[in-house]
């Protein structure tokens, strides 16, 4: 179930990036073909994440721990595709947020005795 809820945040960061580069000017120019394909591989993208979110629904208890999973490693993903490869600027709030969602998320998972 954790794996398909962090599978789920990956694919839905991976979307969210090709969303923008789809409205990237630098990266699609003129080309509607370049743009169009750009975005039904974001739709395919995001059906994917859509899966394995349902998966791992499905194979929980509750539905608090998969989504808390599944936005969280999505949130922190996408903060690290747009610092690497858009070159967004970043803050030390920003960071202190990532590490307490990063904290949670291992609080979160960690097996109850």
């Amino acid at each position: 179930m954790l794996n398909e809820a962090f599978l789920s945040g990956i694919w839905s960061s991976a979307g969210n990036a090709l969303g923008k580069l789809a409205g990237t000017q630098s990266i699609v120019g003129d080309s509607y073909v370049l743009w169009a394909t750009i975005l039904l591989t974001m739709v395919m993208v995001n059906t994917w994440s859509l899966r394995h979110y349902m998966r791992s629904l499905d194979a929980a208890f509750t539905t608090v721990v998969p989504t808390v999973i599944s936005s969280a490693s999505s949130y922190v993903l996408s903060g690290l595709i747009g610092i690497f490869l858009f070159n967004e600027a970043t803050s030390l709030k920003w960071w202190m947020g990532a590490i307490l969602i990063i904290i949670g998320l291992v609080l979160i998972t960690y097996p109850r005795k």
